[in-house]
């Protein structure tokens, strides 16, 4: 595909390949930089982050890492991960010349870290979510990119960076769990052919897929059990509902975090075309991730309630009752099938 660059301003957009001039123009220029991802991390967050720390490491600067909730103890084996310091870390007036703030389509979505983008910080946005926000001084979407993970691997290409074994493997761990194990229709020839690159590079894939999917916590196994057992079937068997309450966590020991991929199981059964796992905030906020198939768009569902993601992947927040989002929710998913039918 032709990369397709727009410039506005000090903007630049593109679509497939690396604005890599600005970028660097950015980095050269810049001491302390900060990287950040999204909230409730997943593969390719903190893969992608931990890889583009120990670039900008390499090339000498002086890097900063957050993160605003828990590690996913599925990625806690990953090179450099228990050096990402959470927010309370900081104290809230340091300046930073510059950000790289990976997969995050809006500032809201690195949670408390925001308020760190202070004294004229110069933003760099690398994402692959069609509904980006363009929120920094270089932007660089491309939206048929598998993840992010994909992205900074092209871009180290550029920079002629010898990747060593543990980026390797930050790298293939953030395009294998975006890409589902390589089964997402974003799993183009171009993210086998950088997988296997990694490979090369040092990463091991099966040490990789143990740790992040046969390697789970008893907790997680417990609260597995627990919200499959709350499993639901609508509309003919077409819809599949999860739910993951605050007293399911508490009985099994669980935190929040394990439920990482517990939405997937939605589209585990024969007929289902869209899934929701309903997690319980608190009594009056509902967290609702999507998945789905065969032409249904959820991203554009959450979008209508300021959340957004992938056309097959996406989440939202609700202010309401987790009873009160379900039925919501249901209905909405009904009317989208009949659409299609």
């Amino acid at each position: 595909m032709k990369s397709k660059v727009t410039q506005k301003s000090n903007i630049v957009v593109t679509d497939a390949a690396p604005p890599y001039e600005a970028i660097m123009a950015v980095l050269d220029s810049s001491d302390k930089i900060l990287v950040a991802s999204h909230l409730d991390p997943d593969g390719d967050a903190i893969g992608t982050q931990l890889a583009f720390a120990a670039f900008l490491k390499h090339v000498g600067k002086d890097v900063y890492t957050v993160r605003d909730n828990d590690i996913p103890f599925k990625y806690r084996f990953l090179s450099g991960v228990n050096e990402i310091p959470r927010f309370d870390a900081y104290r809230g007036n340091e300046l930073f010349d510059a950000a790289v703030i990976l997969e995050c389509p809006n500032l809201s979505r690195i949670g408390r870290a925001r308020s760190l983008l202070n004294g004229g910080i110069r933003v760099i946005n690398i994402d692959h979510h069609r509904d980006n926000d363009l929120f920094g001084e270089v932007n660089w979407l491309n939206s048929e990119a598998s993840s992010v993970g994909e992205m900074t691997y092209e871009l180290f290409q550029l920079a002629g960076y010898s990747i060593p074994p543990a980026v390797a493997e930050q790298l293939y761990t953030a395009i294998m769990t975006d890409t589902g194990r390589f089964r997402y229709r974003s799993t183009s020839p171009r993210a086998m052919e950088i997988a296997g690159e990694l490979i090369e590079a040092g990463a091991d894939p099966q040490k990789i897929c143990d740790h992040v999917y046969y390697n789970l916590q008893p907790s997680t196994m417990k609260l597995i059990g627990k919200v499959l057992n709350s499993i639901e079937f609508h509309h003919d068997g077409t819809i599949c509902l999860l739910t993951l309450t605050k007293e399911m966590l508490s009985v099994t020991g669980a935190d929040e975090s394990e439920s990482d991929g517990l939405v997937d199981y939605t589209l585990f059964n024969a007929g289902v075309r869209a899934g929701a796992l309903l997690k319980e905030i608190d009594a009056n906020t509902t967290k609702i991730s999507f998945r789905s198939k065969d032409g249904i768009n959820v991203a554009a569902i959450a979008a209508r309630f300021g959340g957004g993601g992938h056309y097959n992947a996406s989440g939202c927040t609700l202010g309401m009752p987790i009873e009160e989002a379900r039925g919501k929710m249901l209905k909405i998913l009904e009317k989208e099938i009949d659409r299609l039918e």
